[in-house]
C-alpha cells in the first residue's frame, strides 16, 4: 500500500511516528507505553493525532478489547517501513513534538507577567508537553541578555527590551491603567474626576528597589500628585487592601477587570502612559523547533490574555 506522505511532516515527529507505529501492532493503549515507555495518555494522543491526520478511527472496541480496522491493518507495515526512513522523509528542523518533549524550559517573567500570563501559560504547557517541566523565575532585566545568551535561561517576559545583536523580541500585548474603588465607596461610584483622582487616598506601589519599577512598570507609579494613603512594594497586595478599605489605586487594566465584580473600575481622569510586554531570546535559540514551539505557545497565552 502506498501513503501520501504529503503533510505529515508537520503533523508528527519520529517520536510520535514511533509510539504510532507500536500502536498499529500491538492494538492496545496500555501495551503501546511498555514498547516505547510513554503513558497511555500519551499514546492516546498519538493515536488521536493519527485518526485526525488519516480520517479513520484506526482502533475500535470489541468484547476483547480493541482491534484494528482493515485501514489500520493496511497502514502497519508502511508506517513501519515509514519509521524507518522518517529522516529522509520529514526535514529535521519539523521533528519536533511538544507530547514527547523531555526538556525543562526555563523562563525568566516580570510580576506582572508571571500574574497575568503565568498560570495559562503553565496550564496550557503541562497539557501539551506533559514530559517537560516549566520553570519560571523573577526577571531581572539588568543581566536578561547574558542569561539568555549563557543559556542560564531560555526566553524573558517583560518590559524594556528592544532587538539587538543576537537579541530577537516580539512584542505580546500592551497594558492601561485603570483606577480601582470598592463598590460601596462613601465617595466614589458612577465617575471618577481628576479632582476625586488627586483626593482620595490611594494605595501606592513602590517596591523596595527602585530599579524593580524601572524593570516592570506594574510596580512603578504611574500617577502625579496622589494623596498616598498606604503604601506598599507589591501590586498584588492592593486589590485586598482596596477591597476592604476606602482607598483607591491605580492598576494594570487586566489585574483590575480580574477584579471587576467587586470593584468599581474607572479609565482614568489624567493621562497615564501604559507600557507593553515582550517576549526576548537569544539568537541561538530562534531556529530551535522546542523553543519556537515555546514561544508560540506564549504568544497565544498573551493573544487571549
Amino acid at each position: 500500500m502506498a501513503l501520501n506522505f504529503k503533510g505529515l511532516g508537520k503533523a508528527f515527529d519520529a517520536g510520535l511516528f514511533k509510539t504510532v507505529e507500536a500502536l498499529l501492532r500491538a492494538g492496545k493503549l496500555n501495551r503501546v507505553a511498555d514498547l516505547v515507555a510513554l503513558s497511555a495518555p500519551v499514546a492516546g494522543f498519538a493515536l488521536a493525532r493519527l485518526r485526525e491526520t488519516i480520517g479513520d478511527p484506526l482502533l475500535i472496541p470489541t468484547a476483547a478489547g480493541v482491534e484494528l480496522t482493515e485501514r489500520a491493518k493496511r497502514l502497519t507495515r508502511p508506517m513501519r517501513e515509514l519509521l524507518e526512513r522518517i529522516v529522509d522523509i520529514v526535514p529535521l528542523p519539523e521533528l519536533f513534538d511538544p507530547a514527547f518533549c523531555e526538556a525543562t524550559f526555563r523562563v525568566a517573567a516580570s510580576d506582572y507577567a508571571s500574574v497575568v500570563l503565568g498560570p495559562k501559560l503553565a496550564s496550557s504547557f503541562a497539557e501539551r508537553a506533559p514530559r517537560a517541566a516549566l520553570v519560571i523565575v523573577p526577571l531581572n532585566v539588568r543581566d536578561a541578555r547574558a542569561l539568555l545568551a549563557s543559556g542560564d535561561i531560555d526566553l524573558a517576559i517583560g518590559t524594556g527590551f528592544h532587538p539587538a545583536a543576537k537579541l530577537f523580541v516580539e512584542k505580546l500585548l500592551t497594558e492601561r491603567w485603570r483606577i480601582v474603588a470598592r463598590k460601596g465607596h462613601p465617595r466614589v461610584a458612577k465617575r471618577l474626576t481628576a479632582r476625586d483622582y488627586a483626593n482620595e487616598p490611594h494605595v501606592l506601589v513602590k517596591p523596595a528597589e527602585p530599579r524593580l519599577a524601572k524593570a516592570d512598570p506594574a510596580l512603578s507609579d504611574p500617577g502625579a500628585k496622589r494623596r498616598a494613603g498606604v503604601t506598599v512594594p507589591h501590586f498584588l497586595m492592593v486589590p485586598e487592601i482596596v477591597a476592604a478599605s476606602d482607598l483607591i489605586a491605580t492598576l494594570p487594566e487586566r489585574v483590575a477587570l480580574a477584579h471587576d465584580g467587586r470593584f468599581h473600575v474607572f479609565a482614568p481622569p489624567v493621562k497615564l502612559t501604559g507600557f507593553t510586554i515582550s517576549q526576548a531570546w537569544h539568537e541561538r535559540t530562534d531556529e530551535d523547533p522546542a523553543h519556537q514551539w515555546l514561544r508560540s505557545v506564549v504568544s497565544e497565552v498573551s493573544a487571549f490574555a
